[in-house]
């Protein structure tokens, strides 16, 4: 540091005691006409959110249908967890153990309709930590919490100090839906919650991209945790025609359906599978080309997906015109997955892969090695624990994830744990890197060997010969859980699904 005196005479000590006062005292207050000088000791954390999007996408396979160019881009800056897993596949449950580092069998968040912030009214949400730990500033935006009231923060108990919350759907307009549904014949696809198509305004991830751009052109006194909660691919499934244009409907590609895949699972996977049965019901008795047809829907949902990479691109693209780059933290996840026909429905709330295996990225500059991929099965609920370390911040004792920095600085070192999932009281998955186990409060049971059988049509729990694969995973199945409400579809049958895969829904490309 070098100071300049107006008096050349000045003497030794006079220049010693400067120096010192340099040193002591914030540079603002001995040159006041120049800006103060931040030196931030801390990293920034730019932490993004994706809904809803599946592993269908070519980040984890060049030759998926799903173009996330923005996704990969981000991969090659740092790591990325080629088999991460939600800890439930629910809007809610997903978040709020991602937010509060508790997996449902611990805070009894089980379902979309139980209010996390009633049942856990004085828990330190990551933000909230990384305030009162750290001295950050935070700044969120769009979907981070579950929408609604049960993603609520504790009332006079924020998460953020500021937050910019996601915006209602802009729709087609009153009693009008993309996908040819209508409110007063069909009461369910006929909302816009349910509609997909092409979309002529303006997508809600734009406003609270603006709004985070926006942060990232601040200039700041201290480092900041800034989220960023993209609602796409999530339901309405909605993209501009020129994402559109890039999935014509001439070339789609369906998942794998075969006929009579549910014989071999038990009654509680049926009730999963039956969660919003209303979509497959009503798309599979669509032609092929109508709009409301089940092709047609998943035409919408990979536009969606490839929308929310772009929402990425935006995103990363502001960063990397601010000094922020090389000092930021990026940790970029997905809630959960999502079910496109295979399974023989349409939604997520399953314990079966595709519901449950998201994109999952960590760029920490000085840890992360870049275009590092780990296969070694991770869960999302890991987040808190390792954001924690990555920014040197103490640990918080009581979180179910572990850190995940020491797989980060040595991608090839061990990791025992499996992941794991949850979906309602007394359902769980165990997902090692070959098998995905699956264990209902029914006592029903499923095996499925991934190396072989990776869209998982062949349940091998009842064979004899895998009994010890059974044993193994077995182990890892929660000993407590806490009480907690499940979602309605899980408590009683649905109306029977209509059995049998319509002949123009075949698997053929």
């Amino acid at each position: 540091m070098n100071l300049k005196s107006s008096n050349n005479n000045l003497n030794v000590n006079s220049m010693f005691l400067a120096l010192v006062l340099a040193f002591i005292f914030p540079l603002s207050l001995l040159a006041k006409e120049r800006p103060p000088v931040v030196s931030l000791s801390k990293p920034n954390v730019l932490f993004i959110a994706i809904d809803d999007m599946n592993d269908w996408t070519t980040l984890f396979d060049e030759g998926n249908p799903i173009q996330t160019p923005n996704l990969k881009r981000l991969a090659a800056r740092g790591t990325f967890f080629s088999r991460a897993y939600c800890a439930s596949p629910g809007c809610n449950p997903s978040r709020t153990a991602i937010m509060t580092g508790y997996r449902p069998t611990t805070s009894g968040v089980y379902g979309n309709r139980t209010p996390w912030a009633e049942i856990m009214p004085d828990t330190v949400t990551i933000p909230k930590y990384f305030e009162l730990n750290g001295g950050y500033a935070t700044r969120g935006a769009g979907k981070i919490f579950h929408h609604g009231a049960t993603g609520k923060e504790p009332k006079g108990k924020p998460a953020f100090q500021e937050f910019f919350e996601k915006l209602d759907i802009r729709g087609p307009g009153a009693g009008k839906n993309y996908n040819g549904y209508k409110p007063d014949q069909n009461p369910r696809l006929g909302k816009i919650a349910f509609d997909w198509g092409v979309h002529d305004q303006k997508m809600i991830d734009d406003d609270m991209c603006e709004y985070v751009e926006a942060q990232m052109e601040k200039s700041w006194d201290k480092p900041i945790f800034l989220a960023a909660g993209i609602f796409n691919p999530h339901l309405p499934f909605y993209a501009p025609q020129e994402t559109f244009n890039r999935y014509p409907f001439e070339s789609l590609r369906m998942p794998p359906m075969p006929k009579g895949d549910l014989d071999d699972v038990g009654e509680m996977a049926r009730r999963m599978v039956r969660k919003e049965y209303w979509i497959w019901d009503n798309t599979t008795n669509q032609s092929r080309g109508a709009p409301g047809s089940l092709p047609s829907m998943v035409q919408a949902y990979q536009a969606a997906a490839d929308y929310a990479d772009q929402m990425v691109g935006r995103l990363l693209d502001k960063l990397d015109a601010t000094s922020m780059t090389d000092n930021t933290i990026i940790v970029l996840w997905s809630d959960h997955g999502y079910h496109l026909g295979d399974k023989e429905t349409a939604v997520k709330f399953t314990l079966w892969e595709k519901a449950n295996r998201v994109p999952f990225i960590i760029v920490a500059p000085g840890i992360t090695i870049p275009g590092t991929r780990i296969e070694q099965p991770v869960g999302l609920i890991d987040i808190y624990p390792t954001l924690l370390e990555l920014a040197g911040l103490p640990p918080k004792g009581d979180n179910d994830g572990l850190s995940l920095v020491p797989l980060l600085k040595n991608p090839d070192g061990k990791w025992v744990r499996p992941a794991l999932m949850n979906e309602g009281p007394g359902n769980h998955a165990v997902r090692s890197e070959r098998w995905r186990y699956i264990r209902y409060n029914t006592g029903d049971e499923e095996l499925y060997d991934h190396r072989n059988d990776p869209w998982e049509h062949t349940n091998l729990a009842s064979d004899p010969r895998y009994a010890g694969v059974i044993a193994e995973h077995r182990k890892w199945l929660p000993k407590n859980e806490a009480p907690g409400v499940a979602m309605d579809h899980l408590l009683r049958p649905f109306p029977a699904p209509g059995i049998g895969l319509p002949e123009n829904l075949s698997n053929r490309p």
